[in-house]
């Protein structure tokens, strides 16, 4: 009887850690070793994110960005082809995470609420698709393939079961399908041309899900943090590694389940009586038990829009409510449209088109917020 009951705690326990919570390291690491333009490519990301944050010390976001998202449902069955209302879940869990308003708060320890962070990154669904339709922001496409590997990005190409992307510079892609063995992954800011720049996930983690472990959603929540440049809390080396942020503290290696605080205290420094910081979006610990990203992680992101995705900045596909602002002007046949941080705007995605035809008699100008 003791066999059997041993046999079966092994095969729950090997059955608990045979879904990699995340790919998005061993990918990164696999394309830096098999092509030297990436490779270049990111260390100079490196070196551009550091300098960023230090000309920007002192930075405070003075508004929301904004992130259009598009979502491509790529499935087999129908429990793949997962629910407008679950995709919807998803991205109101993103925004709560990275606004700081989800109730997991509560829980994150007295010690690092301080440094507790309102990232002022928000998600919506594309409104405008990229030939200047109408759109709800989600893709499907039938597929026949069983189950998608990481290699090779086979979800991104209709050529190989996938969907395409959209473009890179205008939408945040994400890929829900059936992975194998891998709860998702994602491309990091590299400054090389990649097509297939986005976040794939898992359908049976993506919202809110029935999942014990993974089901809050905190598993795009992770992998958007890779999207924005942040790296795990241990590095990507042999434990107690630099994630290059200053106020999370090193960490050995990756932790599981919920555990009770503190976690390893002085495993990698004397001076860490707190231990590491498992409550945090880039650890590996369940979705009911993350709560927070940290200041400066949340400068890193910033950084990470601000110096390669910047485009995101300026986008107006969300479907957001208009006002029209009327201000005399002196020069009548001067016709500017302006975003909300009065630069005149050169590229314009919307639907439907308005044409507006200079005969001298122009009085106003319209700003459209």
């Amino acid at each position: 009887m003791k066999k059997i009951i041993l046999s079966l705690l092994v095969i729950i326990s090997a059955n608990s850690f045979s879904q990699q919570r995340c790919g998005t390291t061993e990918r990164t690491q696999m394309l830096s070793e098999n092509n030297k333009e990436f490779a270049i490519a990111k260390q100079k990301v490196n070196t551009e994110t550091k300098k960023w944050i230090e000309n920007n010390s002192n930075y405070s976001s003075k508004s929301i960005i904004t992130i259009p998202v598009v979502v491509h449902v790529v499935w087999k069955n129908s429990s793949q082809n997962i629910s407008d209302a679950q995709i919807l879940s998803q991205i109101d869990i993103l925004n709560k995470d990275f606004r700081k308003q989800n109730i997991d708060t509560i829980n994150t320890p007295n010690v690092w609420k301080p440094i507790s962070a309102d990232c002022k990154i928000e998600f919506c669904m594309a409104s405008i698709d990229p030939n200047g339709n109408t759109t709800t922001g989600i893709t499907r496409t039938q597929t026949t393939v069983n189950s998608f590997a990481m290699n090779n990005d086979p979800v991104k190409s209709t050529s190989t079961g996938g969907a395409n992307p959209w473009p890179s510079n205008d939408y945040l892609n994400i890929w829900v399908c059936k992975l194998d063995n891998l709860l998702g992954y994602s491309t990091v800011p590299s400054g090389w041309n990649n097509p297939g720049d986005g976040v794939v996930i898992g359908f049976n983690y993506f919202g809110l899900t029935n999942d014990p472990q993974y089901g809050k959603g905190r598993t795009t929540t992770h992998e958007i943090g890779h999207w924005l440049n942040l790296e795990h809390l241990w590095g990507g080396g042999n434990g107690c590694g630099n994630d290059q942020v200053s106020d999370t503290p090193t960490q050995e290696w990756e932790n599981y389940g919920c555990p009770a605080f503190p976690v390893n205290p002085n495993s990698c420094s004397t001076s860490n009586s707190n231990g590491e910081m498992f409550m945090n979006y880039m650890d590996y610990t369940n979705d009911a038990c993350m709560s927070l990203f940290t200041n400066g992680q949340k400068t890193r992101m910033i950084s990470a829009i601000s110096l390669y995705r910047p485009e995101l900045l300026t986008q107006q596909i969300c479907g957001n409510s208009v006002s029209v602002e009327n201000t005399t002007i002196q020069n009548k046949k001067l016709v500017k449209i302006i975003d909300l941080l009065g630069r005149e705007v050169k590229k314009i995605r919307n639907t439907p088109l308005f044409y507006i035809y200079d005969d001298g008699t122009v009085e106003k100008k319209i700003i459209l917020k």
